[in-house]
């Protein structure tokens, strides 16, 4: 399945259709996806009389696969996605720009403030001896 936690997909039919969201869960068994704030349903609860009691609860329901298309996070438009194979890892590419789509990931992303944190110590120490 090329569509993946934390993807932002368009709804392309339905009563939500035209709406965005992001991916909250991915079902690959049942190619179902769950949007965040998109296709809700009330859901009556009955009480047992001692502890729990009875409330209406809003729960998100899944879509098919086949409802939803990826939105690209380069150029923002939905789009069908490829798949290229780069040193044993796969990466999806937007079939209208031709971009790569890279998550952002939290190790990333920590790199990249390490990494500047370093530079700042290394110009520093190098005004400093001149």
């Amino acid at each position: 399945m090329k569509i993946k936690k934390g993807d932002t997909v368009k709804i392309l039919y339905g009563k939500e259709r035209g709406k965005r969201g992001s991916v909250v869960a991915v079902d690959v068994k049942k190619e179902k996806v769950v949007v965040e704030g998109l296709n809700l349903y009330k859901r009556h609860l009955k009480g047992d009389g001692r502890n729990r009691t009875s409330e209406i609860v809003t729960i998100e329901k899944p879509f098919p696969v086949s409802k939803v298309m990826l939105v690209c996070p380069v150029c923002g438009k939905p789009t069908r996605v490829s798949l290229k194979k780069d040193n044993e890892k796969i990466i999806r590419v937007c079939k209208k720009c031709g971009k790569d789509m890279v998550e952002k990931t939290k190790s990333s992303e920590k790199k990249q403030k390490t990494t500047k944190k370093e530079n700042s110590k290394e110009t520093k120490s190098k005004t400093k001896k001149e």
